[in-house]
């Protein structure tokens, strides 16, 4: 997604541990590595809010992690159907 861009939402620190909330938008324009393969652009846009973690050593960062909710993401861009309800 060359257009994406994540905008800070919310952020908190200590000494060496910094986690950030992060909501991002963009359009799936361009091949994306899946699981299973290859999965070709579908040309939609998507938001999806994230959290990303990061731990420091000095002035290093040591570990870091995102998490996001992969399925939403699936499924604004077309790849994975919206569950139905009963």
């Amino acid at each position: 997604m060359p257009d994406s861009k994540g905008t800070v939402t919310s952020a908190c620190a200590d000494e060496n541990t910094a986690a950030l909330e992060v909501t991002w938008h963009g359009t799936f324009t361009g091949p994306m590595a899946g699981p299973q393969g290859e999965i070709a652009p579908t040309g939609k846009q998507q938001t999806s809010r994230a959290a990303l973690t990061f731990k420091f050593e000095g002035n290093a960062i040591k570990e870091s992690h995102q998490y996001f909710d992969s399925m939403s993401l699936m499924q604004q861009l077309g790849i994975l159907e919206a569950p139905t309800t009963v």
